[in-house]
C-alpha cells in the first residue's frame, strides 16, 4: 500500500510503497502514457508530463532515489519500501494529465485502484502538511487544471520554478491555487505575459515553444 507525507519544507510529498506497489503505479502511468501520440501537438506535451512522472517513479523503485524501512501499528515486523519526492505542484499536474487521459482509454480494476490510492495519499499528506491551504489545493487533485494545453510542459516547468524558487513556508503552500491559476488560465494577465515571453524565446532560439525547455532549475530544498 503506498504511503505519502509531506516534506519537512513543505515543498512536496515523499510517497513509499514496496517493490510491487510502485511496480503497479508505474505499469499504470506507462500504458496510459503510451495511450497518447507525443507526435500528434495536441498530446505531445501531456505525454511528456506523464512520461517524466513514470520515470521518477522507475527510478524509485529501481532503489535509485529513497528508502526506508516501516513499521505499521500494532505489528513489529519493518517493511523495506522505495520512495520518491515530488514537488506539490508537479503532482497536481501528473494526477491531472493522469485522470483526463484514464477517461479515454480502457482502464482495469487495478489501474483504477492505483490511481484512487495515489489520489488518497496525495490528499492525506497534503491535510497533514496544513489542512487549511488544503481545503482549497484538495480542488485541484484531478481536475481544473488545464493539461489539455499544448503547452503544458514547459508552463509545468515555469511552475515549478516559481513555486521552488519562493520562500518557504505554510503562505508559499497556499498560494498554489493562485499560481496554477497565473500559469494556466488562459484569460489571466500572467498567463499572457509567460506565453509572451515562450514566444519571443522560441524566435530566439528558432524553433516552436513546444520544443523548449529550461535548462537551469532552482536546487529543491525538500
Amino acid at each position: 500500500m503506498l504511503q505519502g507525507y509531506p516534506t519537512k519544507n513543505g515543498t512536496g510529498i515523499s510517497i513509499f510503497g514496496d517493490y510491487g506497489d510502485l511496480i503497479s503505479l508505474y505499469t499504470t502511468v506507462h500504458e496510459i502514457a503510451n495511450s497518447l501520440d507525443e507526435n500528434n501537438i495536441r498530446l505531445k506535451a501531456q505525454s511528456q508530463l506523464l512520461m517524466n512522472f513514470a520515470y521518477e517513479i522507475r527510478k524509485a523503485y529501481s532503489g535509485q532515489r529513497l528508502t526506508d524501512k516501516l513499521t505499521f501499528n500494532g505489528d513489529d515486523k519493518e517493511l523495506f519500501y522505495y520512495g520518491f519526492q515530488c514537488v506539490w505542484t508537479d503532482m497536481l499536474i501528473f494526477i491531472s494529465a493522469l485522470r483526463h487521459n484514464a477517461g479515454y482509454v480502457q482502464t482495469d480494476k487495478l489501474q483504477q485502484a492505483n490511481l484512487y490510492m495515489l489520489e488518497y495519499v496525495i490528499e492525506k499528506a497534503l491535510f497533514q502538511y496544513d489542512p487549511e491551504g488544503a481545503n482549497t489545493i484538495q480542488h485541484f487533485i484531478g481536475q481544473r487544471i488545464n493539461i489539455t494545453n499544448q503547452y503544458a510542459f514547459i508552463i509545468y516547468q515555469a511552475l515549478h520554478i516559481k513555486f521552488v524558487s519562493d520562500k518557504q513556508g505554510k503562505k508559499r503552500f497556499r498560494n498554489i491555487p493562485q499560481l496554477i491559476g497565473d500559469h494556466f488560465s488562459e484569460w489571466r494577465q500572467e498567463y499572457k505575459d509567460l506565453i509572451t515571453s515562450f514566444e519571443q524565446s522560441a524566435k530566439q532560439q528558432n524553433c516552436e515553444i513546444t520544443d523548449l525547455e529550461f535548462s537551469d532549475f532552482p536546487e529543491i530544498k525538500w
